[in-house]
């Protein structure tokens, strides 16, 4: 589909987030949304157009995958920082763990000065993403052997066994993971955001086209420029979302020049907001892999 001139909304990067921001938009607004995925965009689920490893929830792909990785930081190691370049993001490819959290850290965001982030205000919310991803408990006869004995060994460690992981009170504890799963489908985010609304006039989805920078005149951005297949294309916005994720979103607004000026000056890029914060401080969750 071809990149319109303008759009009162653009949303840049169709993942977890992206795909949600731009759907619920569409669908409670009568302006126009352009929602960009630098990966392919493979339709509504029931064109049945997806590729098979993307759907199957039993399996993790890599077909889809950025190739980020650790590079020589921690050599001789380097560790794969996997992420979707696909319509629905990292939700079209990751496990399908559909995990709350804790009150604890909503509640400290909020105590920090951050209205709106407060697990009583957040619940809400989590039970209705929930309900979109149509996330349930698996029964006991749907879980492994190997999980099975997995839960009898936590208990047997002091690991006491819950009912629900997404009990926001709970902090310690072992159960079947909530999952979006349905039928063995992963229930990715553009299936349970996107589909409903495709047919809406105001929402137009534009695949293959990674945002390269934002354009910011007077403070402000009024434009983005997407990296086309045959040169730079410019669409202006009234209101621009960055959902390109956690590595995305850094690098278009260090090439938007929002970022450290010194930094940005040294690759020769003009800065137009001194922010040395901007794509530091990169925390991301434990991993132990354990093969059999």
């Amino acid at each position: 589909m071809p990149l319109p001139k303008f759009a009162d909304i653009v949303v840049i990067g169709g993942g977890t987030a992206g795909a949600a921001i731009a759907g619920l938009l569409a669908e409670h607004s009568e302006q126009s949304v352009l929602l960009l995925e630098a990966g392919p965009d493979y339709g509504p689920f029931a064109a049945g157009r997806w590729p098979a490893e993307l759907t199957d929830a039993g399996a993790i792909p890599t077909t889809h995958d950025w190739g980020y990785h650790s590079g020589e930081h921690y050599a001789p190691r380097v560790i794969g920082y996997e992420r979707a370049r696909v319509i629905g993001g990292c939700s079209s490819h990751n496990g399908c763990a559909a995990i709350w959290g804790s009150r604890v850290d909503y509640d400290g965001w909020a105590a920090l000065g951050n209205p709106g982030w407060s697990t009583d205000e957040l619940r809400p919310l989590f039970r209705a993403a929930a309900d979109r991803l149509r996330v349930r408990i698996p029964e006991p006869g749907e879980i492994t052997p190997f999980q099975r004995a997995t839960l009898r060994a936590a208990a047997e460690a002091g690991i006491p066994r819950v009912a629900d992981l997404n009990n926001l009170d709970e902090n310690l504890g072992m159960a079947p993971s909530p999952a979006n799963i349905v039928n063995g489908v992963r229930w990715n985010t553009a299936f349970a955001y996107l589909d409903p609304v495709r047919d809406r006039s105001n929402l137009t989805i534009v695949g293959n086209s990674p945002c390269d920078r934002l354009e910011i005149i007077s403070g402000r951005v009024n434009a983005i420029i997407v990296a086309g297949r045959e040169g730079p294309v410019r669409v202006e916005a009234g209101r621009v979302i960055v959902a390109a994720g956690t590595y995305g979103s850094p690098a278009i607004l260090l090439r938007s020049g929002i970022g450290d000026a010194s930094e940005l000056h040294s690759v020769s890029i003009a800065s137009t907001l001194d922010l040395p914060g901007v794509g530091r401080n990169l925390h991301d969750h434990p991993r132990v892999s354990l093969s059999y």
